[in-house]
Protein backbone atom coordinates (compact mmCIF):
# COMPACT_ATOMS: atom_id res chain seq x y z
CA UNK A 1 0.00 0.00 0.00
CA UNK A 2 3.53 2.27 -0.07
CA UNK A 3 2.25 3.58 -3.84
CA UNK A 4 -1.32 4.36 -2.80
CA UNK A 5 -0.16 5.99 0.66
CA UNK A 6 2.13 8.05 -1.73
CA UNK A 7 0.01 8.72 -4.30
CA UNK A 8 -2.83 9.94 -1.48
CA UNK A 9 -0.87 12.10 0.24
CA UNK A 10 0.58 13.85 -2.84
CA UNK A 11 -3.46 14.06 -3.68
CA UNK A 12 -4.47 15.68 -0.37
CA UNK A 13 -1.49 18.09 -0.27
CA UNK A 14 -2.30 19.81 -4.25
CA UNK A 15 -6.06 19.54 -2.79
CA UNK A 16 -5.31 21.76 -0.18
CA UNK A 17 -3.26 24.10 -1.87
CA UNK A 18 -6.58 24.92 -3.79
CA UNK A 19 -8.25 24.96 -0.38
CA UNK A 20 -5.51 27.49 1.49
CA UNK A 21 -5.96 29.56 -1.45
CA UNK A 22 -9.54 29.92 -0.75
CA UNK A 23 -8.81 30.17 2.85
CA UNK A 24 -6.46 33.42 2.21
CA UNK A 25 -8.54 34.87 0.00
CA UNK A 26 -11.21 34.58 1.52
CA UNK A 27 -15.15 33.02 0.29
CA UNK A 28 -17.59 35.70 -0.80
CA UNK A 29 -21.35 35.05 0.41
CA UNK A 30 -22.51 35.03 -2.94
CA UNK A 31 -20.24 32.21 -4.37
CA UNK A 32 -21.71 29.92 -1.29
CA UNK A 33 -24.06 27.32 -2.43
CA UNK A 34 -26.67 25.50 0.25
CA UNK A 35 -27.20 22.03 -0.30
CA UNK A 36 -29.53 21.87 2.70
CA UNK A 37 -30.52 25.27 5.20
CA UNK A 38 -27.40 24.78 6.72
CA UNK A 39 -25.07 22.47 4.52
CA UNK A 40 -22.77 24.78 2.49
CA UNK A 41 -20.75 23.87 -0.40
CA UNK A 42 -18.33 26.37 -2.30
CA UNK A 43 -16.55 26.74 -5.64
CA UNK A 44 -13.32 24.94 -3.62
CA UNK A 45 -15.09 21.97 -2.29
CA UNK A 46 -15.77 21.29 -6.37
CA UNK A 47 -12.19 21.91 -7.59
CA UNK A 48 -10.80 20.09 -4.44
CA UNK A 49 -12.56 16.83 -5.62
CA UNK A 50 -12.30 17.67 -9.45
CA UNK A 51 -8.62 17.41 -8.52
CA UNK A 52 -8.46 14.36 -6.72
CA UNK A 53 -11.04 12.43 -8.81
CA UNK A 54 -9.03 13.34 -12.18
CA UNK A 55 -5.70 12.32 -10.33
CA UNK A 56 -7.24 9.17 -9.32
CA UNK A 57 -8.44 8.63 -13.05
CA UNK A 58 -4.74 8.97 -13.86
CA UNK A 59 -3.02 6.44 -10.96
CA UNK A 60 -6.30 3.99 -10.15
CA UNK A 61 -8.74 3.84 -13.29
CA UNK A 62 -10.01 0.57 -12.06
CA UNK A 63 -11.26 1.58 -8.85
CA UNK A 64 -14.36 3.20 -7.88
CA UNK A 65 -14.37 6.76 -6.35
CA UNK A 66 -17.09 7.61 -3.62
CA UNK A 67 -16.82 11.66 -2.91
CA UNK A 68 -19.26 14.23 -1.20
CA UNK A 69 -19.90 16.17 -4.25
CA UNK A 70 -19.95 14.05 -6.77
CA UNK A 71 -21.42 10.94 -5.48
CA UNK A 72 -19.93 7.85 -6.60
CA UNK A 73 -17.91 6.98 -9.77
CA UNK A 74 -17.60 3.40 -11.25
CA UNK A 75 -14.15 2.49 -12.04
CA UNK A 76 -13.97 1.32 -15.78
CA UNK A 77 -11.74 -2.59 -14.66
CA UNK A 78 -13.50 -5.73 -14.60
CA UNK A 79 -16.41 -6.89 -12.54
CA UNK A 80 -14.99 -6.89 -8.93
CA UNK A 81 -12.97 -3.70 -9.31
CA UNK A 82 -15.49 -1.57 -6.62
CA UNK A 83 -13.71 -4.10 -4.24
CA UNK A 84 -11.29 -1.18 -4.07
CA UNK A 85 -13.32 2.35 -2.95
CA UNK A 86 -11.58 5.67 -2.99
CA UNK A 87 -13.83 7.64 -0.32
CA UNK A 88 -12.98 11.48 -0.76
CA UNK A 89 -14.11 14.66 1.32
CA UNK A 90 -12.82 16.99 -0.70
CA UNK A 91 -13.50 19.88 2.11
CA UNK A 92 -14.27 19.05 5.47
CA UNK A 93 -15.22 21.61 7.77
CA UNK A 94 -16.73 23.78 4.72
CA UNK A 95 -19.10 26.34 7.35
CA UNK A 96 -15.36 26.68 9.04
CA UNK A 97 -14.40 27.08 5.70
CA UNK A 98 -16.83 29.59 4.59
CA UNK A 99 -16.21 31.78 8.12
CA UNK A 100 -12.38 32.10 7.81
CA UNK A 101 -11.92 29.09 10.38
CA UNK A 102 -9.00 27.16 9.97
CA UNK A 103 -10.47 23.61 10.68
CA UNK A 104 -10.62 22.14 7.85
CA UNK A 105 -9.14 19.47 5.62
CA UNK A 106 -9.18 17.22 2.69
CA UNK A 107 -9.98 13.33 3.37
CA UNK A 108 -8.54 10.78 1.35
CA UNK A 109 -9.12 6.89 1.88
CA UNK A 110 -9.29 3.77 0.50
CA UNK A 111 -11.20 0.89 1.27
CA UNK A 112 -10.67 -2.62 0.40
CA UNK A 113 -13.76 -4.93 0.85
CA UNK A 114 -15.16 -1.99 3.41
CA UNK A 115 -11.95 -1.91 5.62
CA UNK A 116 -9.87 1.09 5.29
CA UNK A 117 -6.30 0.45 3.89
CA UNK A 118 -4.77 3.65 3.69
CA UNK A 119 -5.57 7.04 4.97
CA UNK A 120 -4.78 10.65 4.58
CA UNK A 121 -6.07 13.80 6.40
CA UNK A 122 -4.43 16.69 5.67
CA UNK A 123 -5.60 20.07 7.13
CA UNK A 124 -3.52 22.88 5.26
CA UNK A 125 -4.34 26.06 7.21
CA UNK A 126 -2.85 24.01 10.17
CA UNK A 127 0.04 22.53 8.43
CA UNK A 128 -1.27 19.26 9.47
CA UNK A 129 -0.54 15.94 7.92
CA UNK A 130 -1.93 12.96 8.82
CA UNK A 131 -1.53 9.38 7.24
CA UNK A 132 -1.76 5.76 7.75
CA UNK A 133 -1.36 2.16 6.36
CA UNK A 134 -3.56 -0.18 7.62
CA UNK A 135 -1.52 -2.71 10.02
CA UNK A 136 1.64 0.12 10.71
CA UNK A 137 1.92 3.22 13.22
CA UNK A 138 -0.25 6.31 11.73
CA UNK A 139 1.63 9.37 11.09
CA UNK A 140 1.68 12.87 12.14
CA UNK A 141 3.85 15.46 9.47
CA UNK A 142 5.65 12.26 8.91
CA UNK A 143 7.06 11.46 12.27
CA UNK A 144 5.40 8.52 14.46
CA UNK A 145 2.22 9.00 16.25
CA UNK A 146 3.34 7.46 19.56
CA UNK A 147 0.68 4.88 21.24
CA UNK A 148 -1.96 6.33 23.52
CA UNK A 149 -1.80 5.13 26.85
CA UNK A 150 -5.05 3.65 28.56
CA UNK A 151 -6.73 6.25 30.81
CA UNK A 152 -10.25 5.07 32.94
CA UNK A 153 -11.07 8.53 34.47
CA UNK A 154 -13.77 9.70 32.39
CA UNK A 155 -14.33 12.92 34.81
CA UNK A 156 -10.77 13.68 33.92
CA UNK A 157 -11.62 13.35 30.64
CA UNK A 158 -11.39 16.30 27.49
CA UNK A 159 -13.96 14.45 24.82
CA UNK A 160 -15.27 16.05 21.33
CA UNK A 161 -18.46 15.66 19.86
CA UNK A 162 -20.12 16.94 16.92
CA UNK A 163 -23.75 17.68 15.63
CA UNK A 164 -25.29 16.55 12.03
CA UNK A 165 -26.93 18.94 9.85
CA UNK A 166 -30.54 17.22 11.62
CA UNK A 167 -29.34 19.33 14.62
CA UNK A 168 -31.79 22.33 12.96
CA UNK A 169 -34.76 19.56 12.69
CA UNK A 170 -34.26 16.99 15.95
CA UNK A 171 -32.01 19.35 18.56
CA UNK A 172 -33.00 16.87 21.26
CA UNK A 173 -31.08 13.99 20.22
CA UNK A 174 -27.80 16.73 20.30
CA UNK A 175 -28.75 18.53 23.62
CA UNK A 176 -29.55 15.07 25.42
CA UNK A 177 -25.95 14.04 24.37
CA UNK A 178 -24.22 17.68 25.76
CA UNK A 179 -26.14 17.76 28.57
CA UNK A 180 -25.21 13.80 29.79
CA UNK A 181 -21.66 14.42 28.87
CA UNK A 182 -20.88 17.74 30.08
CA UNK A 183 -21.83 16.83 33.72
CA UNK A 184 -19.14 13.97 33.67
CA UNK A 185 -16.14 14.92 31.82
CA UNK A 186 -13.79 17.33 32.26
CA UNK A 187 -15.39 19.53 29.10
CA UNK A 188 -16.75 18.86 26.01
CA UNK A 189 -15.69 20.61 22.65
CA UNK A 190 -16.12 20.85 18.87
CA UNK A 191 -14.54 21.61 16.12
CA UNK A 192 -16.55 20.52 12.73
CA UNK A 193 -14.60 18.59 10.98
CA UNK A 194 -15.28 14.91 12.17
CA UNK A 195 -11.90 13.76 10.04
CA UNK A 196 -9.83 16.16 12.27
CA UNK A 197 -11.83 15.26 15.36
CA UNK A 198 -10.52 11.38 14.73
CA UNK A 199 -7.06 12.89 14.22
CA UNK A 200 -6.90 14.75 17.68
CA UNK A 201 -8.49 12.32 18.66
CA UNK A 202 -5.06 10.01 17.54
CA UNK A 203 -2.57 12.41 19.06
CA UNK A 204 -3.99 12.24 22.64
CA UNK A 205 -5.16 15.53 22.81
CA UNK A 206 -8.82 14.77 23.56
CA UNK A 207 -9.74 11.46 25.02
CA UNK A 208 -12.42 10.47 22.95
CA UNK A 209 -14.83 11.63 20.24
CA UNK A 210 -18.64 10.70 19.62
CA UNK A 211 -21.38 11.94 16.54
CA UNK A 212 -23.72 10.26 14.61
CA UNK A 213 -25.46 10.97 11.25
CA UNK A 214 -22.27 10.99 9.43
CA UNK A 215 -21.02 9.77 6.29
CA UNK A 216 -18.08 7.14 4.70
CA UNK A 217 -15.43 10.14 3.80
CA UNK A 218 -16.12 12.07 6.79
CA UNK A 219 -14.88 8.84 9.00
CA UNK A 220 -12.98 6.33 6.78
CA UNK A 221 -9.38 7.84 7.06
CA UNK A 222 -9.94 9.36 10.59
CA UNK A 223 -10.87 6.44 12.22
CA UNK A 224 -8.27 4.35 10.69
CA UNK A 225 -5.41 6.79 11.69
CA UNK A 226 -7.12 6.88 15.61
CA UNK A 227 -6.94 3.05 15.59
CA UNK A 228 -3.62 2.78 14.09
CA UNK A 229 -2.34 5.03 16.97
CA UNK A 230 -4.03 2.27 19.71
CA UNK A 231 -7.79 4.42 20.27
CA UNK A 232 -10.90 1.69 20.22
CA UNK A 233 -13.47 2.65 17.60
CA UNK A 234 -17.41 1.16 17.67
CA UNK A 235 -20.58 1.93 16.95
CA UNK A 236 -22.22 4.15 19.54
CA UNK A 237 -23.98 1.36 20.29
CA UNK A 238 -20.96 -0.59 20.93
CA UNK A 239 -21.69 -2.48 18.04
CA UNK A 240 -18.90 -2.85 15.43
CA UNK A 241 -17.68 0.46 13.51
CA UNK A 242 -19.10 0.80 9.58
CA UNK A 243 -18.63 4.54 8.13
CA UNK A 244 -21.15 3.58 5.85
CA UNK A 245 -23.36 3.59 9.17
CA UNK A 246 -22.24 7.22 9.82
CA UNK A 247 -22.15 6.50 13.71
CA UNK A 248 -18.93 6.70 15.61
CA UNK A 249 -17.67 6.07 19.38
CA UNK A 250 -14.07 6.53 19.26
CA UNK A 251 -11.69 6.86 22.67
CA UNK A 252 -8.38 5.80 23.91
CA UNK A 253 -8.19 2.93 25.57
CA UNK A 254 -9.96 2.99 29.00
CA UNK A 255 -12.26 5.91 28.13
CA UNK A 256 -13.84 4.17 25.45
CA UNK A 257 -15.51 2.37 27.57
CA UNK A 258 -16.43 4.89 30.31
CA UNK A 259 -18.40 6.72 27.01
CA UNK A 260 -20.31 3.42 26.39
CA UNK A 261 -21.13 2.72 29.76
CA UNK A 262 -22.72 6.05 29.98
CA UNK A 263 -24.75 6.28 26.32
CA UNK A 264 -26.03 2.77 27.96
CA UNK A 265 -27.38 4.42 30.82
CA UNK A 266 -28.69 7.14 29.72
CA UNK A 267 -30.02 5.87 26.65
CA UNK A 268 -27.99 8.29 24.43
CA UNK A 269 -28.44 8.09 20.75
CA UNK A 270 -29.42 4.47 21.01
CA UNK A 271 -33.44 4.41 20.63
CA UNK A 272 -32.77 5.91 17.24
CA UNK A 273 -30.88 4.31 14.45
CA UNK A 274 -29.54 6.79 10.89
CA UNK A 275 -29.92 5.30 8.14
CA UNK A 276 -27.06 3.44 6.45
CA UNK A 277 -25.37 5.20 3.55
CA UNK A 278 -25.18 2.82 0.36
CA UNK A 279 -26.26 -0.25 2.81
Amino acid sequence: MQNELMIALHMAREAGGILLEGHRLGVAPEVVEHKGAIDLVTPYDRRSEALVRARLAEHFPDDTVLAEEGGQTEGQGPEGAARRVWCVDPLDGTTNFAHGLPFFCVSIALLIDGEAAVGVVHAPALDWTFSCVAGEAPRFNGSPLPRLAARDDLGSSLLMFGCGYDRTTRPERYLAMIATFMTRTQGLRRTGSAALDCCICSRGQVDGYMEVNLHPWDLAAGVLIARGAGAVATDVDGGPFDPFTGRLLLGRPGVHGRMLEVIRENDVFLHEKDGSYGR
